[in-house]
């Protein structure tokens, strides 16, 4: 059994998944999200799916009753105390993979700690992505559980760039011009991205035009509402955006594209030569690894603690972090640094590549537990 709580995780297991010898190996695939689990449900990297919403005990207890696994793998954040508990009782090796341990995570809370170690003292095999999360993985894990692999996202984000590298999102206009993209951005980024927009940009759209530059914007939210606040705000300072719903009828005026549409973000990166990440002045910075493999000069804002990649490229010089209203001018204005742009460029790249192959890795030390 494989569990994804949502589509993120879901992403994650589909390299492992895919070198699975379905001769050898029966897979049941379980989704927490609903909205997943329709999407996906009938997909064949996996014999059976079930939809399985909540952690009760009394569900959980029949749900590995009936099925007794061989091997339960679980990803990333959820995992489920009494999933873990009863596939322990019915003598399932359990794989923690991807795991995210942090210094914010829940398990950690002084409160929570105690329980934690009782569950991950279930867990057959904890494999973390790096250093810094073994370390903080053995407050709670006994170290001889604990192996370094390295993380599967990274061969998810490498393979869907190689599928869909081809696929055309924007008009061609956009494959010859200087492109800024600021991705799943939330509203603790918009009002520094905005006003660098108006800092940098002063006459708007005719400034943008004069410079060959086209500006990207994704919300992580895409409610109508908050697009229609976005666009008016640009409106109002000269900018002549266009809703990415409404691309049919764009033309040369229209050199600020807002995105309306959810889950292409990941394939809209191959325009830009600039990426901002989002939500690194909120919970925590979004995927940084994404922008990286499509070559991009990656920003992002201070909250990184969260993300293990995150980190490692800000303390590797690979990526800039954005702390205030001046860090994003700087960041805008890279154009006239060339040099500085394709070193970031190759730099981020190659340390996406230099992690590929990790999911093998991962599927060896299942299949040999």
């Amino acid at each position: 059994i494989f569990h994804a709580a949502s589509a993120g995780e879901f992403e994650q297991l589909k390299p492992i998944l895919k070198n699975i010898d379905r001769n050898k190996y029966f897979i049941i695939q379980t989704f927490t999200s609903p909205t997943i689990y329709e999407k996906e449900k009938n997909n064949k990297l996996f014999n059976l799916s079930c939809y399985h919403p909540y952690d009760l005990w009394w569900k959980s207890f029949y749900f590995f009753y009936k099925i007794k696994p061989n091997i339960y793998v679980i990803t990333r954040h959820d995992l489920w105390p009494w999933h873990v508990l009863f596939a322990s009782m019915f003598k399932s090796k359990i794989f923690y993979i991807n795991a995210n341990i942090h210094l914010r995570s829940i398990w950690l809370n002084i409160l929570i700690k105690p329980f934690a170690i009782v569950i991950f003292r279930r867990v057959t095999k904890c494999l973390v992505p790096s250093k810094n999360i073994a370390v903080l993985a053995k407050k709670i894990i006994h170290k001889n559980k604990i192996i370094i692999t390295g993380d599967t996202r990274f061969d998810q984000i490498i393979d869907r760039y190689k599928s869909n590298k081809n696929k055309n999102y924007l008009p061609e206009n956009f494959l010859k011009s200087f492109n800024t993209i600021f991705g799943s951005y939330d509203d603790y980024d918009e009002k520094i991205i905005l006003n660098s927009l108006f800092t940098c940009y002063p006459k708007g759209s005719s400034t943008l035009k004069k410079m060959n530059h086209q500006i990207i914007l994704v919300p992580h939210e895409v409610e109508k509402k908050n697009i229609k606040l976005i666009f008016a705000k640009l409106y109002k300072n000269n900018f002549k955006p266009i809703l990415f719903s409404n691309i049919n009828n764009w033309n040369e005026t229209n050199n600020v594209v807002i995105i309306d549409k959810v889950g292409i973000l990941a394939d809209l990166y191959k325009y830009a030569t600039l990426a901002y990440v989002g939500s690194g002045f909120g919970r925590g910075v979004h995927s940084v690894i994404e922008p990286a493999i499509h070559g991009c000069a990656v920003s992002f804002g201070p909250n990184i603690e969260i993300l293990d990649e995150a980190k490692y490229i800000y303390q590797k010089g690979l990526g800039l972090m954005i702390k205030n209203q001046s860090d994003m001018n700087d960041f805008l204005k890279l154009y006239k640094t060339k040099d500085k742009i394709n070193k970031l460029s190759k730099g981020v790249k190659n340390y996406i590549l230099t992690n590929k192959n990790i999911s093998e890795k991962v599927f060896q030390i299942i299949e040999n537990q």
